[in-house]
């Protein structure tokens, strides 16, 4: 069965509405006979007789009404797709995703005045860790990320946001990082996880037992109890709440350096919408391919 023609329900309903096929036709600036082959189309598409023909006119049979009842919306619905872009301001669903430093401490920033410039604009933010970011973004599942780099891709791009250290967080009185002790971590598919693993091996520590633990409040509990250490970006021990910072000793070791944190985008370039974020976000002068 071959589908329905919008350009068929539509005529259909301005005859209904206009009352003649004539009438019909001026309104939507073409012939009548066009007019005419399109509503027997319709009903033949329909299995129906959508009107009664009494010399010349038109008489809306029982299933042509409910036909008309059920168009309408469908008509109207085609006219509010026309015009959706018509006010001139920008219009979209903008997807954006971020690793939790950046949404802590950066895009806080950010976000409000985006929203404010551009209120006709629908959000969505995820929280991802860095591998599944580069992932979606490359699968076109978000169009701007804004994950740790740059990282040489011939198909993405970036600019630099900003810089995130890493602290050392260690059980009150302890000096340093203890071969074979417990580490709490988040999943593998966190950038500071490698990087602190790395670290960690830099240092001479073997058999550590890493936990996996997804929640830096569960972290710095065990922490705080004297388990084990971790490593927190700066802009969350940053928010840290006095309480949960008892007990524990927060460093910055000059080897433990952290990352950089750009904004990445598929090639060939970054939609109007996602280029507008970036004019809200601070510039920096490097730009580098990832």
């Amino acid at each position: 069965m071959n589908p329905l023609r919008l350009a068929q329900i539509e005529m259909f309903c301005a005859v209904v509405e206009e009352g003649t096929v004539i009438a019909a036709s001026r309104r939507l600036n073409c012939v009548a006979s066009n007019v005419t082959a399109r509503l027997k189309e319709l009903e033949l598409l329909v299995g129906q007789e959508l009107f009664l023909r009494e010399k010349g006119r038109l008489i809306l049979t029982p299933e042509g009404r409910l036909f008309y009842r059920q168009a309408l919306p469908v008509v109207s619905g085609a006219q509010s797709l026309t015009d959706l872009f018509a006010e001139g301001s920008p219009r979209g669903i903008l997807n954006i995703g971020a690793l939790d430093v950046a949404l802590e401490g950066y895009l806080p920033k950010i976000v409000p005045d985006f929203l404010t410039a551009c209120p006709g604009v629908e959000l969505k933010m995820f929280l991802r860790p860095t591998y599944t970011l580069e992932r979606m973004l490359a699968d076109g599942e978000i169009d701007l990320a804004l994950t740790d780099g740059p990282i040489v891709h011939p198909l993405m791009e970036s600019r630099f946001a900003f810089r995130e250290k890493l602290a050392l967080a260690m059980p009150e009185g302890q000096k340093g990082a203890r071969d074979g002790q417990h580490v709490f971590l988040f999943n593998t598919d966190c950038f500071y996880r490698r990087y602190f693993e790395t670290w960690l091996e830099r240092h001479g520590v073997s058999n550590a037992i890493i936990h996996t633990v997804e929640s830096y409040d569960v972290i710095l509990a065990c922490v705080q109890a004297g388990l084990g250490i971790s490593c927190v970006p700066h802009s969350i021990h940053s928010q840290v709440k006095r309480r949960r910072r008892e007990g524990i000793v927060f460093t910055y070791p000059e080897d433990l350096k952290g990352s950089e944190v750009y904004f990445i985008w598929r090639e060939p370039g970054l939609n109007d919408l996602g280029r507008r974020f970036l004019d809200h976000a601070p510039t920096h002068p490097d730009t580098h391919k990832k």
